[in-house]
């Protein structure tokens, strides 16, 4: 666990530092509009593909944006199909007043999804197929970076603090049997919480 977050600090580090002379420009951005309506997708992790929205508010001297993050999957994992949303809410808080370069985000994730396990074994030695439904909530802390205006590219990474659960109920399909399974491995899910991991890319508006 330790070392995944490692790795994850280590590359962003390096993409920062690569990207450090962008942030220096002085060109004539700085006397335009920040554009900011941001609509986009992020690809990484947990979240694989979300569609992410961006709206930055004239709070702190346009410092202050409110970030919206949303997929909707299906996938398979050990034989089970997940059908699983992920809705995502904060705010991101930018270190200059022009809507890019580098910010700290805070945010409220929230995780739903529904189980199809095939060949169960219920508690009356039955096998059948059932269903299950998961469900858990972090609170999130990044670190990001925005560069560009009108296109824009964005890289954050962090870490979701919450607790993931082990164990789901699964109960047949009308409901009078039950038995416990272990949560299949959800790509960048861990019990101690979810890494944040990703890249973005979109376009700016009014």
């Amino acid at each position: 666990m330790n070392s995944l977050k490692q790795n994850f600090f280590w590359i962003f580090l390096f993409c920062i530092t690569f990207t450090l002379p962008n942030f220096a420009q002085d060109d004539e951005a700085s006397t335009k509009s920040i554009k900011p309506l941001r609509l986009g997708v992020k690809v990484g992790i947990p979240n694989i593909i979300t569609a992410n929205a961006e709206y930055v508010t004239p709070l702190l001297n346009d410092r202050v944006a409110l970030a919206v993050d949303w997929m909707s999957l299906s996938k398979t994992i050990d034989d089970t199909s997940i059908n699983y949303n992920n809705f995502e809410i904060g705010t991101n808080i930018y270190f200059n007043n022009k809507g890019k370069g580098l910010y700290a985000g805070l945010s409220y994730f929230s995780f739903d999804g529904e189980g199809t396990f095939v060949d169960t074994e219920f508690d009356n030695d039955s096998v059948e197929d059932g269903k299950g439904t998961i469900e858990f909530n972090t609170v999130n802390l990044k670190l990001g970076a925005k560069l560009g205006r009108t296109f824009y590219f964005r890289i954050e990474v962090g870490y979701g603090f919450g607790d993931i659960p082990e164990t789901i109920v699964v109960s047949n399909s009308d409901g009078t049997k039950t038995t416990t399974e272990e949560i299949p491995e959800i790509p960048g899910i861990e019990t101690s919480g979810i890494p944040n991991f990703n890249f973005g890319i979109g376009f700016s508006f009014l």
